[in-house]
């Protein structure tokens, strides 16, 4: 009887199975968007000073403005913070790296150097932090320039590079 029940009820249980499945036919979609591209619109300028005995710090802000300490005394010409021009998709939020560790500054003649630290930026560093607004947007960047003193740092220009990476979030 055994035999009977289970040659009845195998093909019944085959046959559920098959009505127990479904196909659907499915869309998948992407969007490319712009390359998020960078421009230096003008350079982070420490201006013109003298270091005096100590030297001490030339400070800039992302706004433009500069200050001293330590016997270091402000002179004329330009300083400005570093201005750079983002692009990319419209409304899309954009994290900004700055540099993690000092820039160092190079006198062109004697190869003495000077430390850019403290690097700060407007809109903030991290990830979110921008918006391309219709697709663009400024960036502003400050830090801070440790001088030594006359000695350690004779007159003459001094120059450098440092990086900053800006990444789609």
């Amino acid at each position: 009887m055994f035999k009977y029940l289970l040659l009845i009820l195998v093909p019944l249980l085959y046959a559920a199975g098959a009505y127990s499945q479904a196909s659907v036919s499915a869309q998948a979609f992407a969007e490319v968007i712009s390359a998020l591209t960078a421009t230096e619109t003008a350079q982070l300028n420490f201006g013109k000073f003298s270091p005096e005995v100590q030297g001490g710090q030339v400070i800039v802000s992302p706004d433009g403005n500069r200050t001293a300490n330590g016997s270091v005394i402000l002179g004329g010409g330009t300083a400005n913070s570093g201005i750079f021009y983002i692009t990319g998709a419209p409304e899309a939020t954009f994290s900004i790296q700055l540099p993690d560790g000092p820039a160092v500054l190079t006198h062109q003649n004697s190869n003495k150097t000077m430390l850019v630290t403290n690097w700060v930026s407007n809109p903030l560093p991290g990830s979110g932090t921008g918006v391309l607004v219709n697709g663009q947007q400024f960036i502003y960047l400050g830090a801070t320039l440790n001088v030594g003193s006359m000695l350690n740092n004779p007159v003459g220009l001094y120059s450098g590079a440092f990086n900053l990476t800006f990444a789609y979030n």
